[in-house]
């Protein structure tokens, strides 16, 4: 007897089979064929060893099943073994255990794809290999692309529309700069930057990458360092405090600019709060500041 070499078939030869002929045509052709056409097949998971998906000439077998459901609870890495023969397999994961499926060829070197839980793949063998169609679902990938693609609903669309008027109503987080080149206008509610409080040190040094307004208290005498990290035409506030004891000088080094080249006079009363504005004009490479533009307004008290 010959049988195909992807899915086993019995080729019939001429004459042969005499009486049974439509008996083999059944079983070892049409039944065959329908198996790896449309087949269902349930695969326990927690056994032994690698699971072998095997092809058995002219006859019913599990391995020929188009679909193959991954079912029971994972206690290791699990191997499942296809033939070296190209065929197409849709797999549903749903299997439990935190370890991996990985279908690959029978004695083959591949390395194999593995499936994720929860999810149905599409693979193909091409005969010494096991690959996914197009990109693994689990993943969210689209071929070799590297972005994946998330959930999404009508009530949930992640990303702004790039030519479009659009509404967002949910809050979102930026964790890098967010640049434009028209206006940004605030028809209600506010735009602000959070204080940040700096630690006091004989030298202080603003991060101005931190914030536009900043909290310092003098428990000492204190120099107003060189800002790092400035933008050119940021500005804002920075809020000079004098501790329970008061009587600590403030000094700055040469990139503070002052009206009339005068430094001011810090209020040395206990609890004294004098308010410094500013307006970064010049930074180096590295961000440093280089020119400072400020004025200070002192002793705020209550009314």
């Amino acid at each position: 007897m010959a049988y195909t070499s992807r899915i086993k078939m019995n080729k019939q030869a001429t004459g042969a089979n005499a009486n049974t002929w439509g008996q083999v045509l059944n079983s070892e052709v049409f039944s065959i064929a329908d198996q790896a056409i449309a087949g269902y097949t349930s695969v326990s998971v927690d056994v032994n060893g690698p699971i072998i998906l095997s092809v058995e000439d002219g006859a019913v077998s599990r391995g020929r099943n188009k679909i193959i459901e991954l079912k029971g609870t994972l206690t290791s890495a699990k191997s499942l073994e296809v033939p070296a023969a190209s065929r197409e397999y849709t797999i549903i994961n749903s299997s439990s255990g935190s370890f991996s499926c990985t279908f690959k060829v029978t004695g083959g070197g591949d390395s194999g794809t593995a499936v994720d839980q929860g999810y149905v793949t599409q693979l193909y063998c091409n005969g010494t290999s096991v690959n996914p169609v197009t990109g693994n679902a689990a993943q969210r990938t689209i071929g070799v692309c590297a972005t994946n693609i998330p959930d999404t609903s009508l009530a949930d669309l992640r990303y702004d529309q790039l030519a479009a008027d659009q509404s967002i109503t949910g809050a979102k987080t930026h964790t890098s700069l967010i640049e434009s080149n028209s206006s940004i206008k605030v028809s209600s509610g506010r735009a602000y930057a959070v204080p940040y409080s700096v630690a006091y040190a004989a030298s202080i040094f603003l991060s101005l990458d931190e914030s536009n307004n900043f909290f310092v208290t003098l428990t000492g005498n204190g120099v107003l360092d060189f800002p790092q990290k400035g933008r050119e035409g940021q500005s804002g506030l920075i809020y000079v405090y004098q501790d329970g004891s008061g009587n600590h000088a403030l000094s700055y080094v040469s990139c503070w600019n002052f009206s009339g080249g005068t430094a001011p006079t810090a209020t040395i009363t206990a609890n004294a709060v004098d308010i410094i504005s500013y307006n970064v004009r010049t930074v180096s490479g590295d961000l440093c500041v280089t020119n400072i533009d400020a004025e200070m307004k002192t002793d705020f008290k209550d009314s």
